[in-house]
């Protein structure tokens, strides 16, 4: 009878890889995603300056009626006041409130509750009122140099 040596045991593969280091490669992939997707989110202070001139520029060229044209100037006006000073500052203004507000913290001291107070008038005007273009544009002027 031949003696055969004794072996050892054969060495441990590192391939397939045990079930934690699955999980573990998982998580990085994951935290890495999660790290980089808030990056990309994550905006400068002033983005929303951006943001609020591309709307603003958007507005004009679509020949929308003056009345709609002021609807969204008025919504526009109300992102960047709450952006600009905070959701409790003037969120809840309205009317000549809300005017008021405006004229006391325009960048340009605009005279708000005199020159805007079609933007507050024009949601109960009649259909057919004519807003003049001139109104219009010291409007989107006005709005500006809130942006600016």
């Amino acid at each position: 009878m031949n003696l055969h040596d004794i072996r050892g045991l054969d060495a441990i593969s590192w391939w397939p890889l045990a079930p934690g280091w699955w999980i573990l490669i998982g998580l990085i992939i994951l935290l890495t995603i999660a790290i980089i997707y808030r990056i990309k989110r994550k905006k400068p202070g002033q983005n929303w300056r951006k943001v609020a001139r591309e709307e603003w520029l958007n507005l004009r060229p679509l020949n929308s009626p003056a009345r709609e044209q002021l609807t969204f100037l008025s919504i526009l006006l109300r992102r960047i006041a709450v952006q600009e000073h905070g959701r409790d500052a003037c969120a809840g203004l309205s009317g000549e409130k809300w005017l008021d507000w405006l004229t006391r913290h325009d960048p340009q001291g605009f005279d708000w509750t005199e020159s805007g107070k079609i933007l507050i008038e024009a949601p109960y005007m009649p259909p057919d009122t004519v807003i003049e273009d001139r109104q219009l544009d010291l409007i989107y002027r006005a709005i500006r140099t809130w942006i600016d």
